[in-house]
């Protein structure tokens, strides 16, 4: 595995419904066209996000960031960790230390446009949407990799952007002139 995101604290309705949103919202992207949904064995509220087109480290962010704040659905607080491969980053950032570095919201978030990521080293920054990363002197959480192993899950759904939406954002070769 490249990424994967766990989310703890949530139906399978829900989540199926924002990862939905998320796949229209990010329509444009290849990285939401089989977005892999499991459901952990003897549970009904832990899941695993897989995805067919592993997604850049910025829209991984994003990503994370929107399970926890979906649109149209205030009224939810999942445990939401997201775990990317630091060799699958392009970019130079300071967190890249270790194999994985681990993406999450501050429990004091009050911006709703970052994420903070942890690195195997304990150091913790704020990936800003607006572009900046700023490394932190506190350390809010340590880095702890939850393993996952694909024969404790159950696959339940694989998520495209709808159909409709992408039609209505579609236009045919003519139209361009």
């Amino acid at each position: 595995m490249k990424c994967y995101i766990i989310v703890e604290n949530i139906q399978t309705d829900i989540i199926e419904k924002v990862l939905m949103n998320l796949a229209n919202l990010y329509a444009s992207t290849e990285f939401v066209r089989g977005i892999e949904l499991f459901r952990k064995k003897g549970s009904t509220d832990s899941f695993l996000i897989l995805f067919t087109n592993t997604p850049d480290i910025e829209r991984f962010n994003y990503f994370v960031n929107y399970i926890e704040y979906p649109i149209g659905l205030e009224n939810h607080s999942p445990f939401t960790r997201g775990f990317y491969r630091t060799d699958q980053i392009d970019e130079d950032y300071d967190f890249k230390n270790g194999d994985w570095i681990m993406v999450f919201i501050s429990k004091t978030d009050k911006e709703y446009d970052n994420v903070h990521i942890t690195n195997s080293s304990n150091r913790n920054y704020v990936f800003d949407f607006g572009g900046s990363v700023k490394a932190l002197d506190s350390i809010e959480e340590k880095f702890e990799l939850i393993a996952t192993d694909i024969e404790n899950y159950n696959h339940i759904i694989d998520i495209y952007p709808s159909e409709d939406f992408e039609q209505k954002n579609h236009k045919t070769w003519w139209k361009f002139w």
